[in-house]
């Protein structure tokens, strides 16, 4: 089985967009060498994150940013298992939602995945499209 977190919080980059690309470079890497997938959203100085992987991998990922002084006021919206990774063949496994087009693409592909009438998809689905469009 696969486990899937999705997170709220405050960022501490201040806005900067070097900072940011920084933060969603490594992010890229590091999730693609632990095999996490997911989606990775900055708006209005939050983050939304979606990871899924394996239990082990994805509490590791989990606990070092929550530890990461670039986040604060972390909020666990989901935590729980799932069969299938919802994001493993979107956009290349990990997506980071940084511009128009992006935002787009992923709306779109949160319409696609409600049509999977996974209760588990929807919920995550209904939580980045509320994210997104505050």
């Amino acid at each position: 089985m696969l486990r899937t977190i999705c997170y709220i919080s405050d960022s501490r980059l201040n806005n900067s967009l070097n900072a940011f690309d920084s933060l969603t470079l490594k992010a890229k890497k590091n999730n693609a060498t632990n095999n996490i997938t997911g989606l990775l959203v900055y708006k209005n100085n939050n983050f939304l994150q979606v990871l899924e992987g394996k239990h082990e991998t994805v509490d590791a990922v989990f606990n070092k940013i929550s530890l990461d002084n670039r986040h604060h006021n972390i909020f666990k919206i989901i935590d729980t298992t799932i069969e299938q990774r919802f994001f493993g063949e979107y956009n290349f496994g990990f997506t980071v939602v940084s511009d128009k087009n992006a935002l787009k693409n992923l709306t779109e592909y949160l319409n696609w995945l409600r049509i999977a009438d996974n209760m588990i998809a929807n919920e995550i689905s209904t939580m980045v499209e509320n994210f997104i469009s505050r």
